[in-house]
């Protein structure tokens, strides 16, 4: 594998070129027509020590920066990826940054491979010179990857412009590359950045002066951990255990590590002393220990690859029933969906669309929107309605189950209504059940045959009806879009009247008396009760696919009571829950967080609640005092 190294990428790009490849690529001329217009006749100046330059022609280069710039440029290499000719050739990039790699029996020929793709007609290096991109010969990286018992030699490769040497490893896209892929470069990195964070933790919260515990916590948690586990995924086997030993399976060794970087942390954030317990550090800091910690990333990683669309390279083997069953070269995938097939079914999650919704129409809702600034102006408006027909919606969680329900109330009529229940929290979240209420209550409209012309639908949850205001991208959006598409449906047929909807926000608790009615019916569907299917939109009467963040979720959940029962048989968790039976909760992390409190009083508080504290009992165990 050759990494490649693209001098001054944006800055030499060519626009003449860029268009080209753009119509190319069949990408259509009015997109082509404005980033030429956007990009041609830009100029310049330099301003430095009072003096500013004439106005600079910008001939070449993207405008590096701009959101644009980084799509732009995917398709200005696309060439690149033209280059392969067969399937033991590939080339790969991701902007500015890309790679060749070769198949072979041998180095040698291998080598020969890259040689010819670099230099033949229509390679590499015609490229370079086609698109004004030319690459630096000093940076290239290559790599030959084998087995590690393999005692293959590794030759030099030879290009017209240099002798390249193979490299143990190499940095691509922030992730270490070793010759025999185990990971260990990137695992050492790994936890040099995690040695340097838990370092700069402390100089900034020291046992007597320092920011709070919480604050520190926090900037651990958003800052460091994302850092440290950045592509955990890839170079960290699962351990079987969640205090993996010597002899454990999977990358027990570096999960020991993050475990004493963690502990360093927690010690800092604490104020506590070094040897101070790591799982006592972890319950009052409520740090989840590092296992769990990285159990939750895997986690979160094959949820967000189970929601990639149909288009993208991923998709066919994610969610392909057949995949966790590999059992032999099993990658970073394989293991994932091997771990987690009992909690995540991939091909039942809801995907992430490209775009959701035509832009055109996308503005223009068939409805008002109505959101009162206060309280009193919310009692107000519910007092003085003045739509023919109200529905109201809402939806309950009882017992770890979820049910919605729509009432459609009509003055001297009957009221219609609506349930439907959607099984467990695990799978679905209330921000979705709130807008499957909206769904309902527009399904009740449209079956209203009366000659009405004004409706109003309430709902109390102002995220789901801010949604429809949204580009309706993420994944518990499809009911949003079903939505609008049904309220478009029901603006179209009653086009000769008129018609006129208001979806509007209603607090509870506020006395209103559709609001205390389809409460109850809520309550009733969340038991288990769903109206006939015949009753309900054809969209509802099959299974609704499972909402992603109810999965990461539920299973954060499991992880928090995991964590509860290993601490709690612990030997100083059994201890510590006697004299605080609210131990792994953020509480006492609060309490000792006030303004008012020293940092050095907080360090004492918690060395306390550690029980490792300079006192004379403790002091005898290092010998440095005597016990009385």
């Amino acid at each position: 594998m050759l990494f490649l190294d693209i001098k001054g990428a944006f800055p030499n790009t060519i626009l003449e070129r860029l268009v080209h490849n753009l119509r190319k690529r069949r990408i259509p001329s009015k997109y082509t027509k404005f980033i030429s217009n956007m990009l041609h006749g830009r100029v310049t100046t330099l301003k430095f020590n009072g003096y500013t330059s004439a106005p600079i022609h910008i001939d070449n280069s993207i405008s590096q920066g701009d959101p644009l710039s980084m799509a732009l440029y995917q398709y200005y290499n696309a060439d690149l990826l033209n280059i392969p000719s067969n399937k033991d050739k590939d080339v790969m990039a991701f902007v500015d940054d890309s790679f060749m790699l070769a198949i072979a029996d041998t180095f040698e020929e291998a080598h020969e491979i890259l040689a010819d793709m670099m230099g033949r007609e229509g390679g590499v290096a015609e490229w370079t010179t086609t698109h004004n991109s030319p690459l630096e010969y000093s940076k290239l990286m290559l790599i030959d990857f084998a087995h590690c018992q393999s005692q293959k030699s590794r030759p030099l490769l030879q290009l017209p412009q240099r002798v390249v040497e193979p490299v143990v490893s190499t940095k691509y896209l922030g992730v270490f590359f070793d010759q025999n892929l185990n990971w260990k470069a990137q695992q050492a990195h790994a936890i040099k950045k995690g040695t340097k964070w838990a370092v700069q933790l402390r100089r900034i919260a020291k046992q007597t002066w320092g920011i709070t515990p919480k604050y520190a916590r926090q900037l651990y948690i958003s800052i460091a951990i994302p850092r440290m586990l950045y592509t955990v995924d890839l170079w960290c086997a699962p351990t079987q255990g969640d205090q993996p030993g010597a002899k454990d399976i999977g990358s027990a060794k570096v999960t020991r590590q993050l475990t004493t970087l963690q502990q360093a942390v927690a010690t800092a954030i604490m104020g506590g002393l070094q040897t101070s317990p790591t799982d006592a550090l972890d319950a009052c800091a409520f740090l989840l220990p590092a296992p769990l910690n990285i159990n939750k990333r895997y986690h979160m990683v094959l949820t967000r690859m189970a929601t990639l669309p149909k288009d993208h390279p991923l998709h066919s083997t994610v969610n392909h029933k057949n995949t966790p069953d590999v059992k032999h070269h099993q990658t970073a995938l394989h293991h994932l969906l091997d771990r987690y097939q009992d909690s995540i079914v991939p091909i039942r999650v809801k995907k992430i669309l490209v775009a959701s919704q035509d832009p055109i129409i996308a503005a223009k809702n068939p409805f008002k929107i109505s959101i009162p600034i206060d309280r009193e102006s919310l009692i107000k408006e519910a007092e003085n309605v003045a739509e023919e027909v109200q529905v109201f919606t809402d939806s309950s969680a009882m017992e770890g189950k979820v049910g919605v329900a729509a009432v459609l109330l009509r003055a001297g009529k009957p009221g219609c209504k609506l349930h439907f229940h959607l099984s467990s929290e695990d799978k679905h979240t209330v921000h979705k059940a709130e807008l499957l209420g909206i769904l309902l209550g527009l399904h009740l409209i449209n079956m209203e045959r009366r000659n009405s012309t004004t409706f109003a639908l309430g709902s109390d949850n102002q995220a789901a009806i801010k949604a429809f205001q949204s580009n309706l991208r993420s994944p518990g959006h499809h009911l949003a879009r079903e939505a609008l598409r049904l309220a478009h449906q029901i603006h179209y047929s009653k086009r000769k009247t008129k018609y006129e909807l208001t979806i509007r926000w209603m607090a509870r608790h506020e006395g209103i008396e559709g609001n205390k009615t389809v409460d109850r019916k809520a309550k009733i569907a969340a038991e288990g009760f769903t109206s006939d299917p015949t009753l309900l939109l054809q969209y509802l009467r099959k299974p609704l696919l499972t909402n992603p963040s109810a999965v990461k979720r539920a299973h954060n959940d499991r992880l928090k009571v995991k964590w509860t029962s290993i601490w709690r048989k612990s030997k100083r968790g059994h201890i510590m829950v006697k004299s605080n039976k609210t131990t792994l909760s953020n509480r006492f992390l609060k309490a000792i967080s006030l303004t008012n409190i020293t940092r050095s009083t907080t360090s004492l508080i918690s060395q306390l609640r550690l029980t490792h504290i300079p006192l004379n009992s403790y002091l005898k165990q290092f010998k440095r005092a005597d016990s009385k």
